[in-house]
């Protein structure tokens, strides 16, 4: 009999371990792509004297936000965003709100066409996260030429926009390859 109850209490300890290593891997995937995107807003802040490093610096906070909220959207709560949004708007050079506003919409595009696009491809999130940093970017230049009270040379806005679009694809290897290798029970 009290062979029996060992048994049954090694292997409810053994669930309960199991359950909390679960827990702590499930908590770990969610937090991992908004403390990457802190991180990397951290880093970026700091006069590395790159050239066009606010620019990059956006580029891979929108592109990361862009590759969660589309492929992995459980990694990427809305609650989450917004926390790290507003943590990462300390690090930023953009006026106050404004990238956050613009996460929120990429966020929002993302989740909106997930399921439209569903064998879409690469090439075809690519083309609509381009249009989606387009239309930032120009809301972005529209409003620091207000806040400067003179037209500001579009080179900016072009620069920002192809800076942001180039580096997705990068990114989305990293993405992809980081996935593959840290969870190969995800993938078939």
């Amino acid at each position: 009999m009290s062979a029996h109850y060992d048994r049954a209490s090694l292997r409810q300890n053994n669930l309960s371990q199991r359950t909390m290593r679960q827990t702590l891997r499930m908590l770990w995937k969610t937090l991992l792509p908004s403390l990457f995107m802190i991180v990397l807003s951290i880093v970026f802040a700091a006069p590395f004297r790159i050239l066009g490093q606010g620019e990059l610096q956006t580029g891979l906070v929108l592109g990361t936000v862009w590759f969660w909220s589309l492929y992995r959207p459980a990694s990427m709560p809305i609650w989450l965003l917004l926390i790290s949004g507003l943590i990462i708007e300390l690090f930023v050079s953009t006026p106050p709100g404004l990238l956050l506003l613009w996460m929120l919409v990429v966020y929002g595009v993302a989740h909106m066409v997930r399921f439209h696009f569903a064998e879409g491809g690469f090439f075809r999130y690519w083309g609509l996260y381009s249009l989606t940093v387009l239309v930032g970017a120009v809301l972005e230049w529209c409003l620091l030429s207000v806040r400067a009270m003179m037209i500001l040379s579009p080179s900016a806005l072009f620069f920002q926009w192809s800076l942001s679009v180039g580096v997705y694809p990068l990114l989305h290897v990293a993405f992809v390859l980081g996935r593959h290798f840290s969870h190969p029970s995800d993938h078939p």
